[in-house]
């Protein structure tokens, strides 16, 4: 692989939650601002040079806003996260390229569970390392070692029923968590998925996806003395919402 393409591949990500919204419960009205603004950052330039390109015969005003762009993504992902299990959290990813935000979102499901006792290959199958059903090629599997454990990443080209081509990612870690807040240490498992249909972002996403697990694991780390972002305790000990069939739930400290 030349040098060009290999620093193509090796692009940054920007990379947050999705907030957690119940059944009944209002969407975060706070979250869909910042998005907006966000989006209004990242788009604002490329959206002028289109509406100034805009035929001034076309009949109607240039459709789209900055703003507009934020807002419908924020609902779209909301829309996405909610009726995920309680174990289970969607984040979202832009890619950049040469500095300039290229893909966004690009969501990616995070499952954390507990591991399965005496098996340390299940998370093998789980993410298809030797294959799933509709792989058009063998995939391609990458180890990945964090600040507080290992895992893997599978990239795989694939081929629907109707002939549509696509790639999926599915990854894995499984994670040492430290002790914090006078909580003993606990493992986790986590599995990432996600599935790309534009060539050029098949190209980025296995690096996007390997730079979320290090987010991941680094986040399940305190910091400066306070509680880690990603906070778990033994499901046993919690009192509400248990991650159902392991022995590990998310606490208030989880993903914002």
């Amino acid at each position: 692989m030349s040098e060009d393409l290999l620093a193509l591949t090796r692009q940054p990500w920007h990379w947050e939650w999705v907030p957690t919204v119940r059944p009944g419960e209002p969407a975060d009205e706070a979250w869909i601002e910042r998005l907006a603004a966000l989006f209004e950052e990242w788009t604002s330039e490329g959206l002028a040079a289109a509406r100034a390109a805009w035929p001034a015969d076309a009949g109607a005003e240039f459709p789209f806003t900055s703003e507009m762009l934020g807002r419908d993504a924020a609902r779209w992902l909301l829309e996405r996260a909610e009726g995920l299990p309680a174990w289970t959290r969607l984040a979202w990813g832009a890619a950049f390229v040469n500095g300039r935000p290229r893909w966004a979102p690009v969501p990616v499901v995070v499952e954390f569970t507990g591991p399965v006792t005496g098996d340390p290959n299940y998370l093998m199958h789980l993410v298809g390392a030797r294959g799933m059903e509709g792989d058009a090629r063998e995939p391609v599997v990458d180890y990945v070692t964090t600040s507080i454990g290992d895992g893997l990443r599978v990239f795989a080209l694939c081929r629907s029923e109707e002939g549509a081509a696509y790639a999926r990612v599915h990854a894995a870690l499984r994670l040492d968590v430290p002790p914090t807040g006078g909580a003993p240490s606990v493992g986790i498992d986590v599995t990432l998925t996600t599935l790309v249909f534009e060539m050029g972002l098949m190209a980025l996403i296995g690096n996007g996806v390997e730079q979320l697990m290090h987010q991941i694991a680094d986040e399940c780390v305190p910091t400066d003395g306070g509680p880690a972002r990603l906070g778990f305790v033994a499901g046993t000990e919690v009192t509400g919402t248990e991650v159902t069939g392991t022995e590990v739930a998310a606490t208030g400290g989880g993903p914002a």
